[in-house]
């Protein structure tokens, strides 16, 4: 049954998606095994008893995005779906009030920041490649999956001799209406320059590169590779952080640029995807300037 849902899953969900309702729902079904009992279905007391037993060895907001996945898979089976009841929601209280912390947030990408991870990259393939990628993820905003999904055809010139990158797909955008990013003129020339490093006509901006140095047009580096290299350009620079660099370091270091700019809210939100300004305000509340935060004394 379950299996038979993941297989109509494809080309209606994302690759991310799909693979983190798999994981959650296989966790759940390891307890399940572990307690002679079956995932599906199930009830709320059943659930409320997999809260408790993984309290403590999980993050709260990884408990409840795990009772998330398993209530979207419930209602897409067409099965009572009983993690919105008040049983799961008492075990998530208990869990919060017992374990809980404040979710920490990625580490901004500033552009003082940016600036000294590309002093590392040398004039090497990886090198030229990595600067054009902290510049691309500063000025983008955008979330590790999408930023390894653009493709040098998707630079585009406007009839006013402007610049537009087509972001063809993102998390909030999932039926591919597609949204055209403004980028600066020196990300343009740093995307050339590389494109001609490539001698590429058309293909992934950042391709795969193997061992012996051959280039995959064709095909893109894997999203969670950006992360690798971020904190590997991070130990070359010499820099210590409380929490390492991450895809989403570009988003939260972005944001915060143009929020020191005097960029309204809004823009902000349009520029990063974001739906609420609440799921902005949560990447940037633990980074506004203290000074934003305090009455001036009389």
């Amino acid at each position: 049954m379950i299996d038979d849902l993941f297989k109509r899953f494809d080309g209606a969900f994302s690759e991310n998606t799909i693979r983190a309702y798999r994981a959650d729902f296989m966790h759940y079904q390891a307890w399940c095994q572990c307690n002679g009992l079956t995932p599906f279905p199930t009830t709320g007391e059943q659930l409320a008893s997999y809260i408790d037993a993984m309290a403590g060895q999980f993050a709260v907001a990884t408990l409840q995005r795990r009772v998330a996945s398993l209530g979207s898979l419930l209602r897409l089976l067409e099965l009572e779906d009983p993690t919105k009841g008040s049983d799961c929601a008492i075990a998530l209280k208990r869990a919060q009030r017992k374990y809980g912390a404040p979710q920490q947030q990625a580490t901004p990408l500033t552009a003082e920041l940016m600036r000294a991870l590309q002093q590392t990259c040398d004039s090497s393939l990886i090198g030229q490649r990595d600067f054009l990628l902290l510049q691309l993820g500063h000025e983008t905003l955008r979330r590790r999956s999408e930023i390894v999904r653009f493709r040098f055809e998707d630079l585009v010139t406007t009839p006013a001799g402007t610049h537009r990158l087509l972001l063809r797909q993102s998390k909030t955008d999932p039926f591919k209406h597609g949204k055209q990013l403004p980028v600066s003129r020196r990300l343009v020339e740093l995307i050339r320059r590389w494109q001609d490093r490539l001698k590429a006509e058309s293909g992934f901006i950042f391709p795969h590169i193997t061992k012996t140095q051959q280039i995959q047009l064709d095909q893109p580096i894997h999203d969670r590779q950006v992360n690798r290299i971020l904190q590997s350009r991070q130990r070359q620079a010499g820099i210590r952080l409380e929490q390492p660099l991450s895809g989403h370091s570009f988003r939260v270091g972005g944001a915060l640029e143009l929020l020191k700019r005097g960029v309204p809210m809004e823009k902000i939100m349009l520029r990063g995807g974001w739906q609420s300004e609440a799921s902005a305000l949560r990447y940037l509340r633990e980074w506004i300037d203290d000074e934003l935060l305090v009455w001036d004394e009389d």
